[in-house]
């Protein structure tokens, strides 16, 4: 009977070695790799007309080749894309990250079980109304709101007409050679991201610039809303950037297009939510430019701002 339970022990352990093993492998090639795939980025999606895209004129279709013409090199991911830096440093390929979106495996083969066709079904359903909304908001972006987001280029629908060939290189220094006609991204400009923009300025002593800087965030978050567009992340500090000294939004996967935006009741309370954390952020490194926020942010939202709390959407 003991040796029985010497090897039951025996086996016990060696199972959680090797789980342990296998655990550690993939976190160790998930951080060697960033989780980057040509597959993960491929589609079999079929060309929609919602995401098509006018064409461009000659002279802007020249630049647009030339920035492709470019090196491409890893720089990071976020929730939605892999993001790669042009030779130049000019610029940042997107592309999309399908993984995210694409239905769990295991799903396929529980059908058998009692609800399960309808759970599979719904969320087929929702991992499809994210992809699309993405699209959406990529072409939102790039059709009205250029200056505010950088966006040089999107291709959504698989094409025939680019006949240019991306060369990026992955996290680990591979090289990948792809058919952009084939592949669903965007091309935008590089942007600083902004706190670390904020520091910089406040390390030179540039109060003033800052102070600007902030305003103008403010200055280009209402007037999209006046416009009735949306951007529904509020991760303010993540998500924007400072290109040419102007805010931009550097992720541009959110945004929506609709006319209710434009109550101010409305945008005055999304105002306060995505700078809230903003707030604290200055409050804690430069608590002079925290109290520049905190007065402008009440000359625009009134006397509602001393009763107002954060209404954070849940960031999937």
């Amino acid at each position: 009977m003991s040796i029985f339970k010497r090897l039951s022990i025996k086996h016990v352990v060696l199972l959680l070695v090797l789980v342990t093993a296998l655990y550690g492998a993939g976190r160790l090639y998930y951080r060697v790799t960033g989780g980057f795939t040509i597959s993960n980025i491929s589609s079999e999606f079929p060309n929609d007309e919602r995401w098509a895209i006018a064409p461009f004129s000659p002279t802007a279709q020249a630049s647009v080749d030339s920035i492709m013409d470019q090196k491409f090199t890893y720089l990071g991911k976020g929730c939605q894309s892999y993001v790669f830096l042009s030779e130049d440093g000019n610029y940042v390929l997107k592309f999309f990250k399908y993984q995210r979106f694409r239905l769990q495996p295991w799903l396929n083969y529980l059908t058998f079980l009692p609800g399960m066709t309808d759970y599979r079904n719904g969320k087929i359903e929702k991992k499809r109304a994210k992809v699309e909304g993405v699209f959406s908001s990529w072409k939102i972006a790039f059709e009205n709101l250029q200056p505010e987001t950088g966006l040089v280029f999107v291709h959504l629908n698989k094409s025939s007409n680019l006949n240019k060939t991306l060369r990026i290189f992955d996290k680990m220094g591979f090289e990948h050679l792809l058919d952009a006609d084939q592949f669903e991204f965007l091309i935008q400009r590089k942007a600083d991201m902004l706190c670390a923009y904020i520091d910089d300025l406040m390390a030179k002593g540039q109060t003033e610039e800052s102070k600007q800087l902030i305003s103008n965030i403010l200055t280009l978050v209402v007037s999209e809303y006046q416009r009735g567009y949306a951007d529904n992340d509020h991760a303010l500090m993540q998500n924007t950037g400072v290109m040419d000294g102007k805010p931009v939004h550097i992720d541009v996967g959110q945004f929506v297009k609709d006319d209710s935006v434009k109550d101010p009741a409305f945008y005055k309370q999304e105002l306060f939510s995505k700078t809230y954390k903003f707030r604290y952020w200055l409050e804690e490194q430069h608590p002079q430019l925290a109290k520049y926020l905190e007065a402008e942010l009440r000359l625009i939202i009134g006397n509602n701002f001393s009763t107002m709390i954060p209404h954070f959407k849940q960031h999937e």
